[in-house]
């Protein structure tokens, strides 16, 4: 079957059974019982869903839309599938909830980067559920917003106004009625034809900032109410997929959604959100942020995929042919294969706590390249290079995946196992772009100069010691099989045509020039590349450091004033100064005493931010700055674009390489110091 890097509804719709091919494992089984107890009001609360790219998120929360739709007999078929983890219990209490007399609308929205305050918050929220009760059949709920709309129109002034847009700006949505003929129509229209007016209306209301065509949280809320009451609803459950950008749009302005998730505790609204890992964002002593996190189910359902879910998943992906000649061929070929990696495959056993059954199901892919693959598909900021993109999609010769092994290599070959190296291609090749910078910092060194004289056997160990070095750090050096030992390396090809200890000798013979053995406690080594001559110690040492830096300090190296600097009139016009959080206070303090020496000149303050964090707590000091009254001054809040992770990281990575190197290379110093 088909894969897909993103599952929408549009996918389920076109291929209703899509859902049921997904594999319910422990984080969906703790969704629907989440989901149960919401629905039977135990928890009065809301629900999360977070998770990193291609987890399989959006597949989850629409399987758990259709099983809160579908019959029972759909419901018992999907329950069997897999009754292994799907119990007799959870399937009776779900039915039990389902076959009350009141109904359950399920509403579906995806995506929320175009909403930007209460106002585009509001009309999303209100035109989905519209949308949801007219697919149902029930009561649009449209009556109150019809009455508002037909006493605004009635005013004079309004009645102008409104005319002279849908003659002009939006002749081609009002074919041409005058407003006459519009409050004529919503005295008359019904259902969709309502439906569609309504919607046309609060459009103009929107884009014109026509507060009374318009829904504002408060409206809205009321509006939840009366359509649960009207229908008889036992509830409304709201899927809001790719909500993260919702929060990196609004981080400052949360009170109306804080409005929202607060109706399930008085009535049965309750919404489901999806999201990257975003929760980081917001500082652990932001008391907003905590009353939000108090209306959601805790602790927030995070699908992470541990190490025994991921193979599994893997195994499920692999689907064998339905010819039995084939499988019997297959599944004695596989034991064959099975038997050639007996240490390797002891030890993945034991760190993903699967049985001898669950690894059999992702040959012909090598027990440590399966490990990798689950660690190196987190590390993308894309549903593009997840674990099972590389396992279903086939992308030819273009881009080397699972497909294209099986195609061109087979069980008799030299080498019969996907190993580390073959990942090279799919997740850094054809999908650097999308990595993060720590670990493409480190597999950006397979290209460097003294590595292009390498032959084909020295290039393969070369790429498999950079993955493991790349994704061992990413995951803080915690996961003894990643480390890029020489344990680790001759197991990552045992069974293959590196057998016997090859690999780690053709490492060895990589240093000095290309590979260097890391120091470990213990008098344990590693392999790492050979990013420069500095010492790898001195390194890390300069890296904390420089993370430990303060936006002060960041901004007094960089020498804003000059950056920023006014000139002729500007300069004569404006009193400038740039601030981060921790002398924000001081600063306009300072300011405030010496109001009476500027003159004619405006006092301005520039904020800076190094991350979200630090971007939401200069946005309160600007606020609470701004009430006090007593602070003459304009305000820019550069904050709300703070530096990020990834900038700070390449600052960190370029600055420290700078001063590591500045007594032995000024030159590649001066170079290191540019880019930082």
């Amino acid at each position: 079957p088909e894969y897909f890097s993103q599952v929408n509804e549009d996918i389920i719709n076109n291929q209703p059974d899509h859902w049921k091919k997904f594999y319910p494992h422990e984080t969906f089984v703790r969704l629907v019982k989440d989901t149960i107890s919401v629905l039977s009001r135990k928890q009065k609360a809301s629900l999360w869903v977070e998770g990193a790219y291609g987890t399989g998120k959006s597949h989850a929360v629409l399987t758990l839309k259709k099983l809160l739709e579908v019959s029972e007999e759909d419901t018992k078929q999907y329950f069997d599938k897999f009754n292994s983890q799907l119990s007799k219990d959870l399937f009776n209490s779900l039915q039990q909830i389902k076959n009350s007399q009141q109904k359950i609308l399920t509403v579906h929205r995806y995506g929320s980067s175009n909403i930007y305050g209460d106002g585009d918050l509001a009309f999303a929220i209100q035109k989905s559920i519209s949308d949801a009760l007219s697919a149902a059949g029930f009561h649009n709920g449209n009556s109150a917003l019809k009455d508002s709309a037909i006493k605004w129109l009635s005013q004079g002034w309004a009645k102008n106004a409104f005319n002279e847009l849908i003659k002009t700006e939006y002749i081609d949505i009002f074919g041409g009625n005058d407003v006459d003929t519009i409050v004529s129509n919503l005295n008359t229209y019904t259902g969709e034809a309502l439906k569609e007016l309504m919607s046309n209306i609060m459009r103009v209301g929107k884009e014109k900032h026509f507060s009374a065509l318009t829904m504002d949280v408060d409206d809205l809320v009321e509006w939840i109410k009366e359509v649960i009451k009207e229908n008889d609803l036992k509830a409304i459950v709201f899927i809001w997929d790719e909500f993260t950008e919702y929060f990196r749009n609004n981080m400052r302005t949360l009170t109306g959604f804080q409005k929202i998730v607060d109706v399930s505790g008085n009535d049965p609204f309750y919404m489901i959100i999806v999201t990257h890992n975003i929760t980081h964002i917001f500082p652990s002593s932001d008391k907003d942020w905590k009353k939000i996190m108090d209306r959601f189910v805790q602790p927030i359902c995070n699908i992470e995929l541990p190490e025994n879910m991921a193979f599994r998943l893997m195994g499920e992906a692999m689907e064998e042919r339905k010819d039995t000649a084939v499988q019997a061929e297959w599944q004695e070929t596989r034991d064959i294969l099975y038997e050639r990696t007996h240490d390797a495959r002891k030890l993945v056993k034991e760190k993903a706590g699967i049985n001898d059954n669950e690894l059999k199901k992702i040959l012909p892919i090598h027990p440590y390249a399966a490990l990798l693959l689950k660690h190196i598909s987190s590390a993308f900021d894309s549903n593009q290079r997840s674990m099972f993109d590389f396992i279903k999609n086939d992308r030819g010769d273009e881009v080397k995946g699972f497909q294209w092994f099986i195609d061109n290599c087979g069980p008799y070959d030299e080498n019969p196992l996907l190993t580390i190296d073959m990942l090279w291609d799919f997740f850094y090749e054809k999908g650097k772009e999308f990595l993060s910078h720590d670990i493409r910092s480190i597999l950006d060194c397979y290209s460097l100069p003294s590595n292009k004289r390498l032959n084909k056997e020295e290039q393969r160990v070369l790429k498999t010691v950079l993955l493991l070095q790349a994704i061992s750090q990413k995951a803080g050096d915690h996961v003894e099989l990643l480390l890029p030992n020489e344990h680790n390396l001759n197991n990552a090809f045992e069974g293959s045509d590196f057998e016997n200890g090859e690999a780690s000798r053709l490492a060895n013979r990589l240093i000095p020039d290309v590979l260097f053995k890391r120091p470990l406690p213990g008098g344990k080594t590693q392999y790492s590349a050979l990013v420069n001559s500095a010492n790898a110690a001195e390194l890390e040492k300069e890296k904390r450091n420089q993370r430990e830096k303060s936006t002060s300090q960041l901004l007094q190296e960089m020498d804003i004033e000059s950056v920023f600097s006014l000139s002729g009139a500007l300069r004569l016009r404006y009193e400038l100064r740039f601030v981060s959080k921790t002398d924000f206070k001081s600063t306009i303090n300072s300011l405030r005493a010496q109001e009476d020496t500027f003159g004619n000149k405006i006092v301005t303050v520039a904020t800076f931010a190094k991350d979200d964090a630090e971007s939401i707590e200069l946005g309160r000091m600007i606020k609470e700055a701004l009430a006090d009254e007593s602070y003459h001054m304009i305000f820019i809040d550069v904050s709300m674009n703070p530096m990020g992770n990834d900038l700070m990281e390449q600052y960190v990575d370029a600055m420290s390489n700078s001063v590591v190197n500045l007594k032995q290379d000024r030159g590649l110093a001066t170079q290191y110091d540019s880019n930082a």
